[in-house]
């Protein structure tokens, strides 16, 4: 393991650049992340780690250890504490960051079980949670359009708590093609909905479709589903959030 105890050095000048530019990382096809949680979870997944940065004090501890000889990384570097908290994006580092090959999204098959689609969620983190809560329900695959919040930034990376590497997210991505395209029912999420999400048959292949924060759903994609659907408030809040909305239709159909 290479030591850097320079701002200058090559390698940190690229890993900071990295760290603070999404142009960077989509150009160069990387992510960052952080932390020895998201790095296991990259592992255990049988993602391959490029680089791995241990900050010192995180590299004299069993479990820097591990990480390293988990990892078998192209390249692995210990720096120097105020460097490595300099390139964190967090307010206590951890010690442990990677850097990763970003996961290229593949196509869904028209029948796959349980999907979700988001259509122009800016914040990320509803993206992160909602990537959270579709790997725990079990879905497959998330599609994000191409004005959603970028699915592979730290800040959703970190709301996502390792939940990228058990998906196939798909960037970018046509909904309005996807929707056409798939076989099983697509649930169209809206508070004005009149048919309610806990009566709305769920039992086979389904994906769910949730839009903006504000503005919901855009017209088209909303008439292009299958049904549209909302989620029974008694109380006396206006909405959900959407991470809340789309979690809980996710686990209304694991129920089902």
């Amino acid at each position: 393991m290479k030591a850097i105890a320079s701002r200058e050095n090559a390698a940190y000048k690229a890993l900071a650049k990295l760290a603070a530019s999404a142009a960077e990382r989509k150009r160069r096809a990387l992510s960052v992340i952080e932390g020895a949680h998201l790095v296991a979870a990259c592992l255990d997944a049988g993602h391959p780690v490029a680089q791995l940065f241990l900050g010192r004090r995180a590299a004299a501890t069993e479990e820097g250890a591990r990480l390293l000889a988990r990892a078998r990384p192209g390249e692995a570097f210990e720096l120097a504490d105020p460097l490595f908290d300099a390139v964190s994006g967090v307010e206590s580092p951890s010690g442990v960051l990677a850097v990763v090959p970003t996961p290229a999204g593949r196509a869904v098959p028209p029948g796959a079980s349980l999907c979700l689609a988001l259509e122009d969620l800016q914040d990320p983190g509803n993206v992160g949670t909602l990537l959270r809560s579709a790997a725990a329900a079990g879905a497959g695959h998330v599609l994000l359009s191409p004005t959603c919040a970028f699915a592979w930034s730290p800040k959703v990376l970190r709301a996502g708590q390792g939940a990228h590497f058990a998906l196939n997210i798909v960037e970018g991505a046509d909904l309005a093609a996807f929707v056409a395209a798939f076989s099983g029912t697509t649930v169209a999420l809206g508070g004005g909905a009149r048919a309610s999400l806990f009566e709305t048959d769920l039992a086979g292949p389904v994906a769910f479709l949730v839009g903006n924060e504000g503005s919901g759903l855009s017209p088209e994609l909303g008439r292009a589903a299958t049904v549209r659907a909302r989620i029974p408030m008694p109380g006396r809040a206006e909405s959900l959030n959407a991470g809340v909305a789309g979690s809980i239709a996710l686990f209304e159909a694991v129920r089902q």
